[in-house]
């Protein structure tokens, strides 16, 4: 079996896109597809609802009581899914290849040495009205390289369940999916297909695609410290880390020169020397 995971909050203007693209799989196993709504204000619910009633689905809805935030609401998701694998598509995001997730399981199933399976994507640009296609190369993508940058669009994944066991640490992130790869990675490598098989929609009501980059670099080095402490590396690994943080916390420098109390407190143990007073004004330009 695998589990789907949708997390959706006001999004009755998309998800059916999304679900839809789920719906057309075209697989020769069961698919089960959770729908994480949490505590939408709009109609996501009622727009649910109708589909359901419709039948040939497969969805199970679940509506917080509260609102978690999307790291918690994935971790919540994770630990209902009952799938060998799982897949991701957030209620903004659809698939637009039918057959994209037997391309992953075949795949994995005859490969047991990589911990999950992405592919390449196509974003939309709903306020241009215009589609660009994003590829990287076919492969091997490591631990060690998404440490540096996340280059997995969520939405194109299918990773192995068993590799997710330590998970809570993930519900105070705002970059949750990254934190998941970097998990899994850290275990078994992913693979990159060369396929086109979704599309991310960038819009004013993403949440991250549109942060600021002083927010995006906080995000980041809240989950490289995160990842720090609560996944078994490698020493080796753990100084690679330690370097992406510092590279992060040099740019974060660079955007508030006046605060480097506030960082210094914050991130000390990390930064050492960095905040040396004659190293920052090399980083403050």
């Amino acid at each position: 079996m695998v589990s789907v995971i949708t997390l959706a909050y006001n999004q009755e203007r998309t998800i059916v896109n999304t679900i839809e693209g789920i719906n057309a799989q075209n697989v020769n196993f069961e698919v089960e597809h959770l729908i994480l709504d949490d505590c939408s204000t709009d109609n996501t619910e009622g727009v649910v609802d109708t589909i359901m009633h419709k039948g040939k689905t497969n969805i199970r809805y679940i509506r917080n009581e509260k609102n978690l935030g999307p790291s918690e609401n994935a971790v919540k998701a994770l630990n209902l899914c009952k799938g060998k694998y799982i897949a991701i598509c957030e209620g903004d995001d659809y698939w637009i290849d039918e057959h994209k997730l037997q391309k992953q399981v075949d795949f994995l199933e005859q490969h047991p040495e990589y911990g999950g399976v992405s592919t390449n994507n196509r974003w939309f640009y709903e306020k241009e009205n215009r589609y660009k296609d994003s590829i990287l190369e076919e492969g091997v993508v490591t631990f060690d390289t998404l440490s540096k940058s996340n280059q997995i669009n969520s939405q194109t994944i299918l990773f192995k369940k068993e590799l997710i066991k330590n998970r809570d640490w993930i519900k105070t992130l705002k970059i949750g999916d990254w934190a998941i790869h970097l998990l899994v990675t850290s275990q078994l490598p992913y693979y990159r297909l060369p396929d086109i098989t979704t599309v991310y929609r960038v819009h004013t009501g993403g949440i991250h695609s549109l942060l600021k980059e002083e927010h995006k670099l906080r995000n980041r080095l809240d989950v490289l410290m995160a990842v720090l402490k609560h996944v078994e590396l490698t020493e080796e690994r753990k100084e690679m880390l330690k370097v992406s943080i510092k590279s992060a916390l040099k740019k974060l420098i660079a955007y508030h020169p006046t605060d480097t109390k506030t960082l210094r407190k914050k991130y000390f143990d990390f930064g050492g020397a960095i905040f040396n007073k004659t190293l920052l004004k090399s980083y403050i330009k």
